[in-house]
């Protein structure tokens, strides 16, 4: 009964409808003999259920995530600071001003190893869309409220970018004389994060977190659409862009 009532949950409330829909009316076009919108129709319907199963998203996810593990306990002992990479913030909501889902667990993340090994938090992340709140002054908020101490935080507020993430904490670090970081974001964020963030003196080790892709045998609701597969393979297309135009650009 359980398995009858996620299956219908999920058909309704997902893009199956849509699919199916522009699955029919492309067959309704093919037998008044418009092929060319038919066969369309059912590319742009294939397309959509490819990118919103998990089954074929995951894959791709996966080659993103897979590259950088989970921190080591030596390597969090070595690094000398933890740096929160900042990723959005949603502005004037009921709660005021707060940080976008995809971040809250880079900042749990980020709580946690300070919990087992107390340091300086770096946090990057300035005003990308000129909100009047910068990310990191409201990462900063959400740090206090899990009781990180507001001495062992400091905030940069002048990035943009994950490329100027890595400009401005590196210049903080060469100002104080800091030589290694462990670097916190999205797993599927790290590649590109730690590809700006590489340097001949300073030593950065990834801290992956927010893992989504699955790498165990799939069940069948691996093959049903969602959304939320089709918004997770969206940042990973981000990713693959931004890691592409670095590479060229830098």
């Amino acid at each position: 009964m359980f398995f009858l009532q996620k299956l219908i949950s999920i058909s309704l409330l997902s893009p199956v409808p849509f699919i199916v829909i522009l699955f029919l009316i492309g067959i309704s076009n093919i037998r008044d003999r418009k092929y060319r919108s038919g066969f369309l129709l059912f590319l742009i319907s294939g397309t959509i259920y490819l990118f919103s199963c998990e089954f074929f998203a995951d894959p791709i996810i996966l080659n993103l995530e897979k590259k950088y593990p989970v921190i080591s306990e030596e390597n969090i002992e070595k690094g000398e600071v933890y740096i929160l990479l900042g990723g959005g913030i949603l502005t004037d909501t009921v709660g005021g001003n707060v940080p976008a889902k995809n971040v809250y667990p880079r900042i749990l993340e980020t709580a946690k190893l300070y919990n087992k090994s107390p340091k300086k938090i770096f946090i990057s992340g300035g005003s990308p869309l000129q909100n009047k709140q910068s990310e990191s002054s409201v990462y900063k908020k959400e740090l206090l409220s899990l009781g990180v101490p507001e001495e062992d935080i400091l905030i940069e507020e002048k990035s943009n970018t994950t490329k100027e993430n890595s400009t401005y904490i590196k210049w903080i670090m060469n100002e104080k004389n800091i030589k290694s970081g462990i670097v916190i974001t999205s797993a599927v964020h790290m590649p590109r994060s730690m590809e700006v963030f590489k340097d001949s003196e300073l030593i950065f080790y990834p801290a992956p977190c927010d893992f989504t892709a699955h790498i165990e045998k799939q069940n069948f609701f691996a093959y049903v659409p969602q959304f939320k597969v089709l918004k997770d393979l969206y940042y990973a297309f981000w990713e693959y862009i931004g890691l592409v135009y670095y590479k060229i650009r830098y």
